[in-house]
């Protein structure tokens, strides 16, 4: 669920690069209750880099630990790199945060994969930054409802708190919905009653074994047609016994992730209540973060009410706009800044609909060739609106 953030159906193949810059702890935070699947070479890369690194300079290790002491996987993904008839293995329970793990061999399209600049974006929400100092300042000497700008300074500073502001309270407002899904989430798994290791769902299936065709009674047996049925049988048996073959080498990793499975439900009285106490902590904390977070979006909405501009020009890119009249000396105080913005939209809007009377007589032009007589009334009227677009700049409209 909370990898809707990245526009992602599934978020559970983790890339390389997710695994060497994040701990484990970091990543299964996001994953309790779910499954995780790690690429094959992943693994053997971080056993490479755990092997070559001394010191903790990156994750590999604890993430070596976790597959090889927790999961008590390292033999089977030896297994795994010289086996050509198994592409996957798994779930490996880790009860703590009641997450599967498997490991695959097969190639998948990095868009769908969680790369570390996603868990980055992620979780860069959950950091609730303090209030803006120059804010703070502001909220302590300013308790007075808005007042008329006394100088072009003063205006730009309100400008520049306002847009300070609304840029504050667009990035609370995603960090606010990211932990009401926290909250969400873990509220749901401490009142679930039927939360328990999910069963294996690997099974393999079992071929069929073709059928040998008889000839039909009142059809003569001719040795040609026999011949070529007996050779496409035993084409289809060969390929039969290849298939059966794979089958109970996929089947006995199934009766392993079985084993696996019955062995977690046994642990699993122990770790559900670990499970639900992180739940509770995890809830504790998304709600600290919630209220401190709604905190700071209602000063930053307090102090755009109480600014000198009309709620009606309280946008990013209006008050950019205005920002720059005054910058660059086209406005020396809000009624011009208001000005100018209003004539430059209606132009815009003047333009916007010559623009569409133009395409349309286009169009027309283009779909009936016997329209040449009605062009000289068209032209006629283009001209006079061009003049009358003329005579309203002069009157400054």
């Amino acid at each position: 669920m909370f990898f809707t953030f990245l526009n992602k159906e599934k978020a559970d193949c983790l890339d390389i690069s997710t695994i060497i810059k994040f701990s484990p702890r970091e990543v299964l935070y996001y994953y309790y209750d779910s499954k995780i699947i790690i690429p094959w070479e992943g693994y053997w890369k971080i056993k490479e880099l755990a092997a070559a690194s001394e010191k903790a300079e990156n994750s590999s290790k604890e993430w070596l630990e976790l597959f090889e002491q927790e999961l008590n996987a390292a033999a089977d993904l030896s297994s795994l790199n010289d086996s050509e008839f198994i592409d996957s293995i798994g779930p490996y329970y880790y009860l703590t945060s009641n997450t599967r793990f498997y490991f695959d061999k097969s190639l998948r399209n990095p868009v769908d994969m969680v790369s570390s600049e996603n868990l980055a974006s992620i979780t860069a929400l959950a950091t609730i930054l303090p209030l803006n100092n120059e804010i703070q300042a502001h909220c302590k000497i300013k308790k007075a409802k808005r007042k008329a700008a006394k100088s072009k300074d003063e205006l730009l500073k309100d400008i520049n708190l306002c847009l300070t502001s609304l840029r504050e309270i667009e990035r609370l407002n995603k960090q606010i919905n990211y932990w009401e899904k926290i909250l969400e989430q873990r509220y749901f798994l401490r009142e679930r009653e039927d939360l328990f290791p999910a069963e294996p769902d690997n099974l393999p299936q079992k071929p069929e074994k073709p059928v040998e065709t008889e000839a039909s009674d009142n059809v003569l047996p001719f040795s040609r047609l026999l011949s070529r049925q007996k050779k496409q049988h035993n084409l289809d048996l060969n390929h039969y016994n290849h298939e059966i073959k794979v089958y109970f080498i996929r089947y006995r990793e199934y009766e392993k992730a079985c084993d696996r499975y019955k062995e977690a439900l046994e642990n699993w009285p122990e770790y559900h209540k670990l499970f639900l106490d992180n739940c509770l902590n995890d809830i504790k904390q998304a709600e600290e973060k919630l209220n401190s977070a709604r905190q700071n979006r209602q000063t930053y909405s307090e102090v755009i009410q109480k600014s000198m501009v009309h709620s009606a020009y309280q946008d990013i890119r209006t008050l950019e706009l205005f920002k720059y009249y005054l910058k660059t000396g086209r406005a020396n105080e809000l009624q011009d800044c208001m000005n100018i913005f209003e004539e430059e939209r209606n132009w815009t809007e003047i333009k916007a609909s010559q623009e569409r009377i133009e395409n349309t007589i286009h169009f027309l032009q283009s779909a009936n060739p016997d329209t040449h007589f009605a062009d000289e009334h068209i032209n006629l009227f283009l001209n006079h609106f061009h003049e009358k677009t003329k005579d309203l700049a002069k009157a400054g409209v």
